[in-house]
């Protein structure tokens, strides 16, 4: 008997456990189809999420860039210069109606008093683009460069009056002292890596004090970039002092550029390319260019206040 009732007994715990595993069974069954049927709810509900969170990020960054701030070169005419404390110019004009074009609400224009001092507010972000900026792989870390460029410049080599010398490769520098300003970059192609490696050029805050090193005989040649040596030149009368020769070592392209630390950044800076492309094809810099080389020329002419 004791062998029926384990026999039994084995019969009973096994219905037991039979029944056990279907009920569990059976629930996961029904949780993978409330699942299923879940997902299936979510699939139908995902281009309406995806649009909320895309309508939200939009609201937030267009909140973040309710004013964009611009800076640029203050000693560039007539690309761009200051002028009764405000900053004007063909790429001023260029670059503010580009903004507006891209989307802009609206654009505050700011001055600092060197090339320098624009470079480091750009880099902490206290404006959200410059322009007229050469591309640098040292500049490339904290800007994102607008492509394509909206210009480009000759780098002037200038020399005291009747003190011209040979220049047609990079070594006729060599052994002779030079200057340039802070900030001035060359870019990183051969002419770029000549100057970081085997030039040790003087640096000073702004290019009128370049120009003074040059004048004074401490410096026997100096680099200016074409519409700044222009705007020196012609400001402070200096073309029977000085001369440039006539071998251009570099040229470089300029560009709209923003901080990588910009709230406009992501949401302008695609628009600024489209725009930038429009303008170049309608050459619209190039006649900028003409007529704010005229303003410049008469307010050097024009009696003072």
């Amino acid at each position: 008997m004791r062998g029926f009732d384990s026999i039994g007994g084995c019969f009973v715990r096994g219905e037991s456990r039979l029944e056990s595993i279907l009920q569990k069974s059976i629930f996961v069954s029904v949780l993978k189809l409330n699942i299923i049927q879940v997902v299936k709810k979510m699939k139908k509900l995902w281009p309406i999420l995806a649009a909320i969170l895309c309508l939200s990020s939009g609201l937030s960054q267009a909140q973040g860039c309710s004013t964009m701030v611009m800076t640029g070169p203050p000693a560039g005419a007539p690309s761009s210069w200051v002028s009764e404390g405000k900053l004007i110019g063909a790429a001023v004009e260029l670059v503010e109606n580009i903004a507006y074009k891209a989307g802009a609400k609206k654009v505050e224009v700011r001055v600092f008093s060197s090339w320098a001092e624009a470079l480091t507010a750009t880099y902490n972000g206290e404006v959200d683009m410059i322009f007229s900026a050469g591309w640098s792989e040292e500049r490339a870390r904290y800007l994102d460069f607008v492509r394509p460029s909206f210009a480009s410049q000759f780098l002037y080599v200038l020399v005291r009056r009747g003190e011209a010398f040979r220049f047609q490769k990079f070594e006729d520098l060599l052994n002779r002292s030079g200057a340039a300003t802070q900030g001035e970059t060359y870019g990183d192609g051969a002419f770029g890596q000549f100057v970081a490696k085997d030039l040790k050029l003087q640096r000073s805050p702004n290019l009128s004090a370049v120009f003074d090193l040059l004048i004074d005989g401490k410096v026997d040649f100096i680099f200016a970039y074409e519409n700044a040596a222009y705007g020196q030149l012609l400001s402070r009368n200096l073309s029977t002092k000085v001369q440039n020769l006539t071998t251009y070592p570099t040229r470089a392209e300029t560009f709209i550029a923003f901080s990588k630390r910009s709230k406009c950044n992501y949401e302008m800076r695609n628009r600024f390319a489209e725009q930038v492309a429009l303008a170049n094809q309608a050459h619209t810099y190039t006649n900028l260019l003409k007529r704010y080389r005229e303003v410049f020329n008469e307010s050097l002419t024009r009696p003072q206040k």
